[in-house]
């Protein structure tokens, strides 16, 4: 019965990431932990060739594999038997089982000659902690990319914190993914997939390219009528400078991502908020200004401002609750003065 309940309650837990599907799946929780939505892999397998064969070296309960079915033949492996089985099993039931070939191997040592090949190295260590280093990764980043000479494509799932530093020189693009608001991975690209130096996707919504070595500035200017919060995938990115050319915005102050301009324009790319109030920062004024006008505290967003969200929102517990209106409270510094912009969401 408790084995049941496990897999039903995962089963639950996996809706989000691969929908209805997820009922005749089968997981483990660090693997689903690790496994990317079904819309994130769909997007990833679509920039591999059509038809072309792709290994999976680290295939785990074939999440991924699932999405590059889809467009052609796959090999997968993984070091774990009970992994492979889950990885037949899902293929099986969501229909391309026969488009996948499934062996234990390490991705050290593919067990395939494929010219194309993804990988997803773990990024946990034995006790469950994450790792930050590519170097620390299993496989570690270098032992990934070490077949790239053979290879026509080669692209490596990481984790979007992962330094740039850290990012091996011979990359040829990094694309960090956001799907719901959140910046999902980022993906090494090396070869013929690649199109552009960086590339921020936000799923459903498009993307922003740059192919040029150091990535697009943005000007500072005076807040005005509009702010703008670009998703987590151009800040990762650091587009948020080609973002502002195209919204003929400036940036809030200098290295805080929120850019602002005097219309508003609508974009996948960043959240739009009108402007009702600017508050040089003190609660008690705060406070004044949210009772004054019947404004009560929804999101709070925050970047280099000195108060997090959870204890400012304490700090403003009763404030503007006689009012109607909800507003958003966006925290930062304006000429390294905290600033508190008090705006309608759009």
């Amino acid at each position: 019965c408790r084995a049941a309940v496990s897999v039903s309650d995962a089963r639950k837990a996996a809706g989000d990431k691969f929908g209805a599907d997820a009922a005749q799946m089968f997981f483990d929780t660090e693997a689903l932990q690790m496994a990317s939505g079904a819309p994130v892999a769909q997007h990833r397998a679509a920039r591999f060739a059509a038809d072309e064969a792709v290994a999976d070296v680290t295939c785990g309960i074939g999440g991924d594999c699932l999405a590059l079915a889809r467009r052609g033949p796959v090999a997968a492996s993984d070091v774990d038997p009970a992994r492979l089985w889950m990885t037949r099993h899902n293929a099986e039931v969501t229909g391309v089982g026969s488009r996948l070939v499934v062996a234990r191997a390490d991705a050290r040592v593919p067990a395939s000659r494929c010219q194309a090949l993804f990988a997803d190295p773990a990024r946990r260590t034995e006790a469950g902690r994450r790792v930050r280093r590519g170097n620390d990764y299993s496989p570690t980043l270098a032992e990934i990319v070490a077949p790239r000479p053979r290879l026509t494509t080669l692209a490596v799932k990481v984790s979007p914190a992962l330094d740039e530093e850290q990012i091996p020189a011979s990359v040829d693009e990094v694309e960090y993914v956001s799907w719901r608001g959140q910046c999902r991975e980022a993906v090494l690209w090396f070869g013929s997939a690649a199109t552009a130096r960086r590339r921020a996707t936000v799923i459903d919504g498009g993307d922003l390219r740059w192919d040029e070595a150091a990535p697009p500035s943005a000007e500072v200017g005076p807040p005005e009528a509009y702010l703008y919060d670009p998703d987590p995938a151009v800040v990762r990115s650091h587009l948020v400078g080609l973002l502002a050319r195209q919204l003929s915005a400036t940036l809030v102050t200098d290295q805080v991502a929120y850019l602002t301009s005097a219309t508003e324009q609508a974009t996948p790319f960043a959240r739009c908020f009108r402007v009702l109030a600017q508050v040089t920062f003190g609660l008690r004024r705060l406070r004044q200004r949210l009772d004054a006008e019947g404004w009560h505290v929804g999101e709070i967003l925050r970047r280099r401002f000195p108060v997090d969200p959870p204890a400012l929102r304490r700090d403003l517990r009763g404030a503007g609750e006689t009012g109607s209106q909800v507003v958003s409270l966006v925290c930062t510094r304006v000429s390294e003065r905290p600033v508190v912009f008090i705006c309608d969401p759009r």
